[in-house]
């Protein structure tokens, strides 16, 4: 006699297999949620964002200084103000215009909602706090700009003849 009944697969699952409850994957989305919410907080804290986007800024507006010396031929200069928290970037002729914003060529961390927590610590180019660029692009002096953002320091240094402008961690 030939059986012909036939068993009926459980849940989709031919019989062998095995699945995931609703529960085990419930649990394991909690758990990846609870590692999410303690872990990327402290990575990615306002402090280390703010740190290095002023760190990229004053990187990128001493390149802008170096290229504006070329182009035009003239030193162009950049002037810190620790105390002040600002910089300036002039020739001659007085302030440069940001090609961004129209106005003078002054970046205030404080008075950017988004850098505020930012500080600038220090400036030394030779003894002094200021780097000019000569027509060429070398700097008159080699130095560092250090910022910094609660636990997290940046330097930003300005090399010797290349002027090669690079961005440090320090302290991290």
């Amino acid at each position: 006699m030939i059986n012909t009944s036939v068993q009926p697969e459980l849940n989709g699952a031919a019989h062998g297999e095995r699945a995931f409850t609703l529960i085990e994957v419930l649990i394991v989305v909690l758990i990846a949620g609870i590692l999410a919410a303690t872990v990327v907080p402290a990575m990615l804290s306002a402090d280390s964002v703010q740190i290095v986007a002023a760190g990229r800024i004053l990187a990128s507006d001493m390149q802008y200084a170096q290229t504006e010396a070329i182009a035009t031929q003239t030193p162009v200069t950049v002037s810190f103000d620790p105390a002040g928290e600002t910089y300036t970037l002039s020739n001659a002729s007085g302030a440069l215009i940001n090609p961004i914003t129209g106005n003078s060529y002054m970046v205030v961390f404080s008075a950017n909602s988004s850098l505020d927590d930012v500080d600038l610590v220090s400036a030394n180019f030779g003894g002094a706090a200021v780097v000019t660029f000569d027509e060429m692009g070398a700097p008159d002096a080699s130095g560092s700009v250090t910022l910094q953002a609660g636990p997290h320091s940046l330097r930003v240094d300005v090399a010797n003849a290349t002027g090669s402008v690079t961005v440090v961690e320090v302290g991290w």
